[in-house]
């Protein structure tokens, strides 16, 4: 696997962790259900669609 895709899905797992956490935190402070709903729809995105989809098309490229 090349650096640059290694580093791209652990930038976007990353990024998304911190979106949970501001989800988290925004239902705690009982902020707008709207904020919450996309910080989390976010988060799925990030730490579930795009390592994936890279894993998959990384996995289906001949070497």
């Amino acid at each position: 696997m090349s650096t640059t895709v290694l580093l791209v899905t652990m930038v976007s797992v990353f990024v998304g962790f911190l979106c949970f956490g501001g989800a988290f935190a925004s239902f705690m402070y009982k902020k707008s259900n709207k904020q919450i709903w996309t910080l989390f729809s976010i988060a799925i995105v990030l730490i579930t669609v795009i390592p994936v989809t890279i894993a998959v098309f990384w996995a289906t490229t001949p070497a």
